[in-house]
């Protein structure tokens, strides 16, 4: 049974040796805990088949959305397609509307490299979103995104609304305690309050030493968690609260 959330799948030996750095998959999480989704794991893999394959497999039977970046070039090492195809053993099979799509785009430059881009595994839905020469594509629920930046935000913003769910809330609480201080107080809290509780340290000159933050979707619950803990802490170890 698949579960609430999603997963990012980062693809490319340029992001394993570090000569890339990979701001795809913070973009991502960012923009799906704005709509209510969770990630639930991201991993990295290179530009390997057998191991993008066995990662989709594992991560399309485990979670709800999957997300991949990378790997969907023209050249030899854009294998992305191809490994979807095989998690789901379904077969490359040449698409006459992409096809179009990169004639359309490349014009008189098309030629046989291109026009790898129209091979892609079957049952591959194309969604299209106003202003993009190129749609995303979309095999049951792995979600195919570009690895280049611009392109791939470009390509997430045409489709995050069929992302939003119920939106999880938050308040946040900043204090002049350490987290020793703090530790037990917000265990009973969770465990009373049932919402997650997180405390997040600073090391760097501050006015505060722990932001304490509190968060789920049933949005009385954060607030009587919020009542709780500023009741259990004394006045003057609040700095600020949002």
């Amino acid at each position: 049974m698949r579960a609430d959330g999603a997963a990012i799948l980062v693809i490319g030996n340029e992001v394993l040796s570090g000569s890339v750095e990979d701001i795809n998959s913070t973009f991502l999480m960012r923009e799906l805990r704005a709509l209510g989704v969770e990630t639930r794991r991201v991993c990295i893999v290179p530009d390997v088949l057998e191991e993008i394959r066995d990662e989709l497999r594992l991560l399309s039977s485990r979670f709800e959305h999957v997300f991949t970046t990378g790997g969907v070039g023209p050249t030899h090492d854009d294998i992305t397609f191809e490994a979807v195809a095989a998690a789901f053993d379904r077969p490359l099979v040449h698409s006459e509307e992409m096809e179009r799509v990169v004639r359309d785009f490349f014009g008189e430059k098309v030629n046989e490299t291109w026009l790898r881009l129209a091979t892609v595994p079957e049952g591959t839905e194309l969604v299209w979103s106003e202003g993009l020469p190129f749609p995303v594509t979309r095999i049951e629920n792995v979600w195919v995104l570009p690895g280049e930046p611009t392109v791939m935000r470009a390509k997430f913003n045409g489709i995050r609304e069929r992302f939003r769910v119920t939106p999880i809330l938050s308040r946040q609480v900043w204090v002049s305690l350490d987290e020793g201080d703090l530790a037990e107080l917000l265990r009973r809290v969770e465990d009373e309050s049932g919402v997650r509780v997180g405390s997040y340290p600073t090391y760097v000159p501050a006015d505060y030493r722990v932001r304490i933050s509190l968060e789920d979707r049933d949005g009385e619950a954060v607030a009587a968690a919020y009542r709780q803990l500023l009741a259990a802490l004394p006045p003057e170890v609040v700095v600020r609260t949002a």
